[in-house]
């Protein structure tokens, strides 16, 4: 059974007087503080970074004043411009202008001019609204589910802001290791090509011949296809952190500050149980489906509080209940894909005093499987983020290792240049190519599942990422 790494959560809230706004595409939290302060797991960056990506030489520019670079299609149009932005200054702004928080804000404040003035209603509305009081109750659960609604977006940009700054920075150093790797290829296709043309005696070639020749060729080919992939690669990744930070490149051109992925390390263990407990603690999420559950329950003694009347309206009369956006659950033969359960409560409810109380008490019935279901879902997410960030540990790792072993290969390589096995120089170069790719994109992987870490455990764990 396979959980995804970011499981859909039943988000609800319950906003009284007034339209609160729909959400983005993250999700995190806040809920209550832990009673007893614990150490919490820390990462630091190593002072040493990544060993950077070596750079081509530069290249000899023909007649027509065009370079080796430009006849392999590995020029690169989009030139970076602006001043250089860390990734806390991105979070800055993107907390600063993004207007899915500036849409919650608004309706924060909307939803409390509302509360005040039901606040102010006295005992002279109260003979004419028996319901007044407990209504001004409700009132008060949607403006604590606003405050989760707020943070959680707040949580759910900054690890936006993490996740694609460092795509970025990730797609620039594939993209320079693609373009290495292209050269040091060319190199031997041409080596192999002269080779062929001069040496005709099949014994003094030592079996290279035209065959393997197009296999290089091929290979080459290849290798310029992932640098297309990786500068396409880096610009979406620069148009996604962009929207987070509500910006645009014409009128707010920027670089990124960092030009290599950090390496991070771990400081206090950290447990799958400690994560579940920080998540259980700290989510929003169960604070918005909280606040639904007494509002729903306070809805019985609304009901019950007007005896004669046989059409009475519920709280989502004057409220807006805004649903989250929950896919369907999916189930396949690798997929367990859970999904949540939405509440209901219809505008108004008919009947005697008893039928009308009976349906608002199975309406909150409703609502505690709401809480119930999306407690699970967190303890699931927790979870699963947990096991990802240890398979990233891992594998980094491993690909370290990797990476060690391929720079001892590409001393070979470098020694054994005029040996006529062109063919092998070559898989040998791009085996080395390969092990610091995957180097880079295990780094990329781990500090993905680092920033998911702090988002599902609504920032109980933080890492302190270089520049934030």
């Amino acid at each position: 059974m396979r959980l995804p790494t970011q499981l859909p959560v039943s988000g609800w809230k319950l906003w009284i007087g007034l339209v609160p706004v729909a959400g983005l595409v993250m999700a995190t939290v806040v809920g209550q503080p832990p009673a007893t302060v614990r150490p919490q797991p820390s990462y630091q960056p190593i002072r040493s970074q990544m060993p950077p990506t070596p750079a081509p030489q530069p290249r000899a520019v023909d007649k027509n004043g065009l370079t080796d670079k430009d006849k392999n299609g590995l020029t690169d149009k989009y030139v970076d411009s602006g001043p250089e932005l860390s990734l806390g200054e991105c979070i800055a702004i993107a907390l600063e202008r993004q207007p899915s928080l500036k849409a919650v804000q608004a309706s924060t404040a909307a939803l409390e001019i509302g509360y005040r003035s039901l606040s102010k209603m006295g005992t002279a509305a109260t003979l004419l609204s028996p319901d007044l009081e407990i209504r001004k109750q409700q009132a008060k659960r949607g403006f604590m589910a606003t405050s989760a609604e707020y943070q959680k977006l707040h949580n759910e940009i900054v690890q936006d802001v993490i996740r694609l700054y460092y795509t970025a920075v990730y797609a620039s150093q594939q993209q320079q290791l693609a373009e290495y790797t292209v050269f040091n290829l060319e190199v031997f296709v041409n080596a192999g090509r002269e080779l062929l043309e001069k040496e005709k005696d099949p014994q003094l070639l030592e079996g290279f011949n035209k065959i393997k020749l197009q296999i290089m060729e091929d290979g080459l080919l290849q290798a310029k296809k992932l640098y297309v992939v990786a500068k396409l690669g880096r610009q979406k990744a620069l148009s996604g952190l962009r929207e987070v930070m509500g910006v645009d490149a014409q009128s707010f051109p920027f670089q990124l500050k960092d030009k290599e992925l950090p390496l991070m390390k771990q400081n206090v263990p950290l447990s799958v149980e400690r994560v579940v407990e920080l998540a259980l603690e700290r989510r929003p999420e169960l604070v918005l489906a909280a606040a639904g559950v007494d509002a729903f329950r306070l809805e019985v003694y609304a009901q019950g509080k007007i005896p004669f009347r046989r059409v009475v309206p519920t709280f989502a009369s004057g409220a807006d209940i805004h649903a989250k956006e929950i896919p369907p659950s999916l189930r396949t033969t690798f997929d367990y894909r859970p999904g949540g359960i939405l509440p209901e409560m219809p505008t108004q409810l008919v009947g005697t005093k008893y039928d009308r109380v009976c349906r608002a008490m199975a309406f909150a019935q409703r609502a505690d499987a709401v809480y119930e279901k999306a407690r699970n879902l967190i303890i699931a997410e927790a979870e699963t983020t947990f096991f990802d960030f240890e398979q990233a540990a891992e594998r980094l790792r491993y690909a370290k290792q990797q990476d060690e072993t391929s720079e001892r290969l590409a001393n070979l390589v470098d020694a054994n240049r005029d040996s006529r096995a062109k063919d092998q120089l070559l898989f040998a170069q791009v085996t080395v190519a390969k092990a610091k790719a995957d180097y880079l994109q295990a780094v990329h992987e781990y500090l993905l599942a680092l920033a998911a870490l702090e988002r599902v455990t609504a920032g109980g764990i933080r890492p302190e990422f270089p520049g934030r």
